[in-house]
């Protein structure tokens, strides 16, 4: 039997309404013990004598049990009192004989003298304790003088309570916890589903619906599945169409923008030495321009929608020549880039050269960001089976904690980026993280404990082919 995974609103539900049936139970227990109430107690109420302490009730419950028995049942009964209660009570025959055989103290004699056919009950206080006593018949006529002493401590009302009620208590206790259990179970799985829901919109799934699920439930809960629908449908009719606007209008920049480009050539043929200067501003700002058309056109348009992956590409060879290709610039930094590569051969299921362009990227803005005269660690290793990790480690500012997650976003730049000429536009961090994500992988940022960032990313290997 495979039992349910448990939230924490669905053990603080179960465990709150479960210690409020105990406690209940527990209270009313023993309301009804140390106050003498009950259904049963409407003739006690009206008697001279009171007898609502410990003493009075043993006396009764001893009483009520023996008076339908003969002498030796009641003889058996009673030497199988436990130790504490038995030690409260004498029972004494008409020869003046304790039934268990036992020495009579001298204060239980004084006080049988007090009982006979015209008092046959008697309660009386000597010293600390309370004696109470009975006359009563058993069914084969004996007679019978039965005294109970009751201590001035409550020590006897504690033990009559947990005798006489524990078996209740724990079967109330057990079948209270099984309705709670289902109770909160009921209550939470609306909790979880909605739960689990935002989890897979969180994660680009924009196609979850919870309707379905809520159709049998109270007004209320319907009423929330049918808005939680209408919000995931407009979140992604509004998140495809911002998508899609981007991809248009960058598409339609594009034709404009090439033409720029070969007029600006053709300008600059026929340029003088005098606007030379201000050609080159002008096509500086228009490559960027193509720089970020072409990567608003590569970036996916869901972080969830699955490519083919159809090749395959070994990793460490990859990874080795985007480093030697780095090399020039990360020199024009006195930047030593430093591999460590502990896999001799790992292979890669992708599709066609995007693995390159993730790490490309990350090399590069670990040059760029990187101190002069510092060193940039790339390293290769295998953590678990199956997986392969690349890390990249830079002596740069690093990022703000509250922003390790946002530098993949798209057009997320941190503060040094912007005040940088070379900050770049944000686009591609994001491009990689789509494509890791795409190849069944993960990738994520933390700060160096010294200085720097690291970005790891860790790529699901295939067996030989």
């Amino acid at each position: 039997m495979k039992f349910p995974r448990l939230s924490h609103v669905y053990v603080k539900v179960f465990l709150g309404f479960w210690l409020v049936m105990i406690t209940m139970l527990l209270g009313s227990s023993m309301v009804m013990h140390f106050f003498d109430l009950g259904p049963d107690k409407h003739l006690s109420s009206q008697e001279e004598a009171s007898f609502h302490d410990p003493g009075g009730r043993l006396l009764r419950e001893v009483v009520s049990d023996a008076i339908n028995h003969n002498y030796a049942q009641v003889k058996m009964g009673i030497s199988s009192m436990p130790d504490w209660a038995i030690k409260h009570v004498y029972m004494i025959d008409d020869q003046k004989e304790e039934i268990l055989h036992r020495e009579i103290p001298p204060v239980i004699v004084d006080f049988l003298r007090n009982i006979n056919d015209d008092v046959p009950f008697f309660r009386k206080k000597i010293g600390q304790d309370v004696f109470y006593g009975r006359l009563f018949s058993l069914n084969d006529g004996t007679q019978l003088r039965l005294i109970v002493t009751s201590p001035n401590n409550n020590s006897l009302g504690w033990r009559l309570f947990i005798h006489n009620f524990w078996y209740i208590l724990l079967l109330d206790i057990l079948i209270s916890g099984a309705a709670c259990y289902y109770l909160a179970r009921y209550i939470t799985r609306d909790i979880q589903t909605l739960k689990k829901a935002t989890q897979q919109i969180a994660t680009g799934d924009w196609d979850v619906r919870i309707a379905e699920e809520f159709c049998n439930r109270p007004g209320e809960l319907a009423e929330l599945g049918r808005a939680f629908d209408n919000m995931a449908i407009k979140l992604q009719k509004s998140m495809l169409e911002q998508k899609r606007l981007i991809k248009d209008v960058s598409h339609e920049l594009r034709s404009p923008l090439a033409r720029l480009q070969v007029a600006l050539a053709i300008a600059q043929q026929r340029a003088n030495s005098e606007i030379t200067g201000e050609l080159d501003r002008i096509k500086e700002a228009a490559d960027y321009l193509n720089d970020v058309i072409s990567d608003i056109l590569s970036l996916p348009v869901t972080e969830q929608g699955g490519w083919e992956l159809d090749d395959v590409v070994e990793l460490s060879s990859l990874v080795t020549t985007i480093v030697e290709e780095c090399r020039d610039e990360a020199a024009q930094k006195s930047v030593t880039l430093s591999l460590s590569n502990n896999l001799p051969e790992v292979l890669i299921q992708t599709r066609g050269n995007t693995l390159a362009g993730v790490f490309d990227n990350i090399i590069r803005n670990a040059i760029r960001y990187t101190d002069d005269h510092s060193p940039v660690s790339i390293r290769i290793d295998r953590p678990e089976t199956g997986q392969a990790r690349i890390s990249v480690s830079d002596c740069g500012p690093g990022v703000s904690p509250d922003h390790l997650d946002d530098i993949f976003e798209p057009f997320f730049r941190t503060d040094e980026a912007r005040d940088r000429k070379s900050g770049g536009y944000g686009l591609g961090l994001a491009i990689a993280k789509r494509t890791v994500l795409h190849h069944g992988g993960t990738i994520n940022a933390r700060n160096n404990p010294v200085r720097g960032l690291s970005i790891v990313v860790t790529l699901p290997e295939i067996e030989e082919i």
